[in-house]
């Protein structure tokens, strides 16, 4: 594929897990100080800052793909290998969205158990629609 197609793509999906990725660790952040003998805090913290890696791998991966690609001629064609890293990429930022959601169901159970149930179903639903969502655009 042509770099000057793929620069934006690989701009957005940084800039999108980049933040993400925040969000992911601010969470993580956040529950660390809650109840240290919980288990559903702990379970919750180590879900958030598990997605929040797997959100730096996306980040790093196309931002240095994004840098590729502004560097190459109007023209030319990516690099095959980093082309490749395309599809690792996209499971990533969906294992690193299914986490981000799992801490937001297991986080409900810190409070009570109507909430734990409440963000389950919740987690649940987001899941299915970013899975719906974001198949059409991940390679």
């Amino acid at each position: 594929m042509k770099a000057t197609v793929l620069l934006e793509y690989y701009r957005q999906f940084g800039f999108v897990s980049s933040v993400l990725g925040g969000f992911a660790f601010t969470f993580f952040g956040v529950l660390l100080p809650v109840s240290p003998k919980g288990r559903a805090a702990a379970l919750a913290a180590y879900l958030a800052v598990t997605g929040s890696i797997a959100f730096l791998l996306v980040t790093l991966g196309m931002t240095f793909a994004a840098s590729v690609a502004a560097s190459l001629p109007t023209e030319a064609v990516m690099p095959a290998s980093i082309v490749a890293q395309q599809t690792p990429l996209s499971f990533c930022f969906i294992v690193g969205m299914s986490l981000l959601l799992a801490s937001f169901a297991v986080g409900g159970w810190i409070h009570s158990r109507f909430m734990g149930i409440a963000t389950v179903i919740l987690a649940v639903v987001g899941a299915l629609g970013t899975f719906f969502v974001l198949i059409p655009f991940l390679h």
